[in-house]
């Protein structure tokens, strides 16, 4: 059965389809929080973008069947500049923003790809990032740009932890938890009474918003780095991301209090009874107390008990999730599809050098060089 597509140019001319959005977010048992038109819109009203292109499927009924949100930037990701395809809600998601009602993932790939096959001319490479590694839609999209004689690469990039509330209740790690981090909770009761509060109203995480950028920004610089909060681009996704989920009861910002000075804080966006552990920091005068393990423990405690059904740790590793998430870590791809063989190969060498760097001091020196010659970027 064919399917009618339309190409919605921004996100602001969506907003007729916000009622339709959501009853497909329900249809769609994959559905993140990533996926929502809020959070969509969030990346699109704080970074520019080359093009914008919402593409929206419909079936003969009327149907609302697919929504892929997909951005041109042009930047750097390799050795050259170039303009990439790539989904709308990243590069700041734990996953790929797409939504497909389960039996259409077929058509909508085909879809997808004679889109791009239409307009050639406006990119070089497509970038579909975090996909689920199980999840057809992704296959579907490799085999339609292959039927096009395009090259595709699949790879794995990056894994998530998560962990559900029966595997809280059964896991002895949490109680063991518990007596690791007693110490610290003891000596930090010494410097005041410990409180723990989650906010979800917008404006009572705004208010809060501005100390966990200025945290973040002097973590960071005492590391010799710099906070993506000293964009002001990164500050203003969070106050749309805020105001967009806030009303929807779709964002927390839970805050770890001592003798009610702020010790550590979380923003966590949730879904569908997950909850994802977006993004912590913490006030440095406490930094010996182990703040954000001691946060972390009380908001699982919270989570679980306020009818959250997973807790889903989001990309990379760390201590904290290690210990505390699931012990098989969940898959995630990248799709990367070109015109041009050339290109593809321009790729691979690259991210082999990349792994070469993290064995070799001498390549590690090298690419270091490089990065400041030709720094990367995605926009």
């Amino acid at each position: 059965m064919s399917l009618d597509l339309r190409v919605w140019p921004s996100i602001d001319s969506c907003e007729s389809l916000k009622v339709e959005w959501e009853e497909l977010l329900d249809s769609c048992p994959r559905a993140k929080v990533f996926d929502t038109f809020s959070w969509v819109k969030a990346n699109l009203l704080a970074f520019e973008n080359s093009k914008t292109w919402v593409l929206v499927f419909r079936d003969a009924k009327s149907q609302l069947v697919a929504v892929i949100p997909l951005v041109v930037r042009r930047g750097r990701r390799y050795l050259r500049v170039c303009q990439w395809v790539e989904f709308a809600g990243l590069p700041y998601a734990d996953y790929g923003s797409c939504l497909v009602r389960p039996g259409w993932e077929s058509q909508v790939a085909e879809g997808v790809v004679a889109l791009c096959s239409f307009n050639v001319d406006c990119w070089d490479g497509i970038h579909l990032d975090r996909f689920e590694a199980e999840a057809p839609f992704s296959m579907q999209v490799a085999a339609a740009a292959r039927s096009q004689g395009w090259t595709v690469d699949i790879r794995e990039t990056n894994r998530i932890r998560r962990l559900t509330k029966d595997e809280y209740a059964a896991e002895e790690r949490m109680e063991q938890s518990s007596k690791g981090l007693r110490k610290a909770r003891n000596r930090l009761q010494q410097e005041g009474e410990l409180g723990f509060e989650v906010f979800d109203r917008a404006d009572q995480i705004l208010e809060r918003l501005e100390t966990f950028f200025a945290w973040h920004v002097e973590r960071f610089a005492a590391k010799g780095l710099q906070s993506p909060f000293a964009d002001l681009r990164h500050r203003a996704f969070y106050r749309h991301m805020v105001e967009g989920l806030a009303p929807e009861g779709r964002i927390w910002l839970s805050v770890l209090t001592c003798g009610r000075i702020p010790v550590a804080m979380r923003v966590s966006p949730l879904f569908g009874g997950t909850l994802h552990l977006y993004s912590t920091c913490f006030n440095a005068e406490f930094a010996k107390y182990s703040p954000s393990m001691l946060h972390l423990e009380m908001l699982l405690e919270h989570a679980f008990r306020s009818g959250i059904v997973t807790v889903d740790f989001g990309i990379g590793e760390s201590p904290q999730k290690e210990f505390a998430g699931s012990g098989n870590p969940q898959a995630l791809v990248t799709l990367e599809i070109y015109r041009e063989k050339t290109k593809s190969i321009e790729g691979r060498v690259y991210r082999a050098a990349e792994q070469m760097r993290s064995r070799s001091r001498l390549v590690r020196w090298v690419g270091k060089m490089l990065r400041r010659l030709l720094p990367y970027s995605v926009r």
